[in-house]
């Protein structure tokens, strides 16, 4: 047994008991933090038929890809974080590392697919029927967006670069070096660069969309609907920026760092483990802007929660009470917006009656 005074100079990393301790078992927390919410995620998915949407295909297949980087890859990392080196095999790093960047690149591509899938719908709408007819095609979406995540992991098992542990970052990941930045290009320049700048185009476009068709319903005083659809901009505004907020504070960082790395300048221990975690915080934080923000996930959240499992209809009816009757929500999560254009189309012309009704409609379903 090793005492506090001679535990710098036996760990790897120079770290003391305490900071061996404070650095595993915040490890430890986001690893669990990553497995109820997600679960979630993809239980009500499953069990809610409302909830059985193209969106929600992606959404799940996001909550998947995140519990696998909780279950697959992080206890590794924790584990190097205690003993501050690899205790495996390097065949075994090699596959850890490719576990590692199939999850990273697939999530990321999760996140761009469920922008560019928002986006379509709601800024052009006439195009959504073609790119996302039904849910079979959302599947092969999903289906491609696995093989991407692979096809760009595996180069370094064929030659392009190597796997190897990275000390500072207590996992094995790419060998970040000038030599292959080729390789780094294509990861950070075109996976994670590109997703950023999709996403926030897409999130953009969607509030402009819907901040202009707010301006519409304000234009003809239609009562209700301009109380609505001020709350809906509100919504949808809090909801894109923490999106691309958290996006880019996770996935950011880390970016940056190894492209600093990899132009052979020195950086910190502390700046390696605070970007690690919080890459990995991702995917307890997807769940949360996904699905628990998520007006159509609330409902069902609530209702896993009080009656701990779906049962018959008795059972649901008795788990949502009035809230049932209170929302009805199709296939693709329109809210109850849309259904109160015939309190006011009477008194508007027929051209004027359609136009408010598509606005109302895109208001109301955008926050899905």
């Amino acid at each position: 047994m090793v005492n506090n005074s001679d535990s710098i100079a036996t760990d790897p990393l120079g770290r003391s008991r305490t900071e061996i301790g404070f650095e595993v078992s915040l490890a430890i927390l986001v690893c669990l933090a990553c497995i109820p919410g997600n679960l979630l995620v993809t239980y009500v998915i499953n069990k809610d038929s409302r909830l059985k949407s193209i969106t929600n295909t992606f959404i799940r297949n996001l909550a998947l890809t995140d519990i696998s980087m909780a279950t697959l890859h992080m206890p590794f990392w924790i584990v190097s974080l205690y003993t501050g080196t690899w205790n495996f095999s390097q065949r075994w790093c090699e596959i850890s590392a490719m576990i590692q960047f199939t999850l990273g690149i697939a999530s990321i591509l999760n996140m761009g697919v469920i922008a560019l899938n928002r986006y379509i719908r709601v800024v052009k709408p006439a195009l959504y029927s073609r790119i996302f007819p039904s849910k079979r095609t959302a599947w092969f979406y999903c289906v491609l967006v696995w093989l991407v995540a692979l096809l760009c992991a595996t180069p370094p098992l064929y030659g392009w670069g190597k796997f190897e542990f990275h000390a500072k970052f207590s996992v094995c990941t790419f060998s970040w070096k000038i030599e292959q930045i080729s390789y780094l290009i294509l990861v950070v320049g075109g996976v994670v660069n590109g997703c950023t700048v999709a996403i926030f185009y897409c999130y953009y476009k969607i509030y402009q969309t819907v901040k202009q068709s707010s301006l519409n319903l304000n234009a003809h005083n239609v009562g209700n609907q301009c109380v609505n659809a001020r709350r809906t901009d509100i919504k949808l505004l809090k909801a894109s920026f923490t999106v691309v907020c958290v996006f880019v504070m996770t996935w950011g960082p880390v970016s940056i760092v190894v492209v600093i790395e990899t132009a052979g300048c020195k950086i910190p221990r502390e700046v390696f483990a605070t970007v690690i975690y919080l890459m990995f915080s991702s995917s307890y934080v997807n769940p949360i802007i996904y699905g628990i923000m998520n007006p159509q996930f609330q409902l069902a959240f609530k209702k896993a929660l009080s009656c701990g499992r779906y049962g018959n209809d008795n059972v649901n009816q008795n788990c949502t009470g009035n809230g049932a009757s209170k929302r009805t929500t199709n296939d693709e999560g329109r809210l109850a917006v849309s259904t109160q254009n015939s309190a006011f189309s009477k008194t508007l012309t027929t051209e004027q009656s359609v136009s408010e009704h598509k606005d109302a409609t895109m208001l109301g379903s955008v926050l899905e």
